[in-house]
């Protein structure tokens, strides 16, 4: 066989393959964006249950002394934890709204510090680099923590990757770990869901549209194919047994 034909039959059937493989994608697509994402975690047929209150009386006597004399007698979460600054009891009131972190002997400690705030990245960070800067949050955050927490901390390592840490400045907790990785990452992501905003909403009309497009050229694409393929291929055939017919004679024996 002749490499151009070679070449061409190799294209048309990777042709083939990709375009199957592009028609999923696109149908998954257009799948995502006319879906609920609620109704497809569930979320919108949960039973939704009030948070169950902890009696105080179990806390230290100088907590619990600390958050009545605040007029809190009921609470719904109560964590002793160390996130690298000692232990302190982390407290929600009866409706699941943030109370404070408060020491053992009851006093209520106010947001991290940056000093803090680097501490707890420093311990988080596995490479030992310094730290650049440590940045409070308060609003506005930036798209690589949209939805996270406020107010939080942001610490940026002096590290190759560019590495920021976003730490939430109530209580200390990690709430994210962003780098170079991620965000290129986070930039194809934006591509595939064409949300070039919020970069995650599925749902929306230029990603259903662009859907519609692609299953519709990629299934064009196949109909075109087999057109033209599958004719050739009965035609080829056709005339092999031509062929092989008139090679022999009328007794069966070649002429």
């Amino acid at each position: 066989m002749k490499p151009r034909k070679t070449t061409y039959l190799l294209h048309r059937w990777i042709g083939l393959i990709i375009s199957l493989q592009l028609l999923a994608w696109s149908v998954g697509g257009f799948i995502f964006s006319v879906l609920d994402i609620d109704e497809v975690h569930g979320d919108n047929q949960v039973r939704m249950h009030e948070p169950s209150s902890i009696q105080i009386n179990h806390l230290p006597l100088a907590v619990r002394e600390s958050l009545r004399s605040m007029g809190v007698d009921q609470i719904a979460d109560a964590l002793l934890i160390d996130r690298g600054l000692g232990a302190f009891w982390e407290i929600r009131d009866a409706d699941g709204s943030w109370i404070g972190r408060m020491d053992s002997s009851g006093t209520l400690a106010g947001l991290l510090t940056s000093e803090q705030a680097k501490r707890i990245a420093e311990n988080d960070f596995l490479p030992q680099v310094p730290i650049q800067s440590a940045e409070l949050i308060e609003d506005q955050a930036p798209s690589e923590y949209r939805g996270g927490q406020l107010p939080a901390y942001q610490v940026a390592m002096d590290h190759p990757k560019h590495t920021r840490i976003y730490i939430d400045a109530s209580n200390g907790r990690i709430m994210a770990r962003r780098n170079k990785s991620w965000r290129i990452f986070d930039f194809f992501w934006m591509l595939h869901t064409m949300d070039y905003k919020e970069r995650d909403n599925f749902n929306h009309p230029l990603l259903t549209i662009a859907s519609l497009f692609a299953i519709a050229a990629s299934s064009t694409g196949l109909i075109l194919w087999g057109w033209r393929t599958i004719p050739r291929f009965f035609k080829r055939r056709k005339r092999k047994e031509t062929k092989s017919r008139s090679g022999l004679a009328p007794n069966g024996h070649m002429g």
